[in-house]
């Protein structure tokens, strides 16, 4: 896989990290009800998680002689999740809309991962990795703490 490809894919990546920080601070800023500070909580180290991932993703772009996607309207065209435009969430909401972008985000990472491996570029392998190791314990975390 060319460089230019990887790219692509790292774009889309940036565009969905950047998607779900915001949702993740409209989860923050708006859940109620009695799970409400861990809930806050969580959300909130989660936004600073993937605040730092999407740094790394951006600069990874540049790193591979590309251009990061830099505005709202080139992350909302490529992002593969969905906006949440509710205002107000309970514990349920929150935590069944964290698992499943965590799962897709999963799946991108790994299928990132298989691109970045093909392309011999061992460095975007080992980010992805580190998100996929990350990603699964969190889910998992997450669906305990649904059942």
């Amino acid at each position: 896989m060319a460089n230019s490809e990887l790219v692509k894919k790292l774009n889309v990546n940036l565009s969905n990290l950047q998607l779900f920080y915001v949702k993740l601070h409209n989860y923050h800023w708006n859940v109620q009800g009695m799970n409400f500070k861990p809930l806050h909580e969580m959300t909130e180290a989660y936004y600073d998680y993937f605040a730092e991932q999407y740094d790394e993703v951006a600069e990874r772009i540049v790193q591979l002689g590309g251009k990061p996607f830099g505005s709202l309207k080139e992350y909302l065209e490529n992002a593969t999740l969905e906006e949440v435009m509710d205002k107000t969430f309970d514990a349920k909401t929150v935590l069944s809309g964290v698992s499943k972008d965590f799962a897709a985000l999963l799946a991108e990472f790994k299928d990132l991962r298989k691109a970045a491996d093909e392309a011999d570029d061992p460095t975007t392998v080992a980010l992805a990795e580190d998100n996929i190791a990350w990603l699964e314990k969190e889910s998992w975390m997450v669906n305990v703490s649904m059942a």
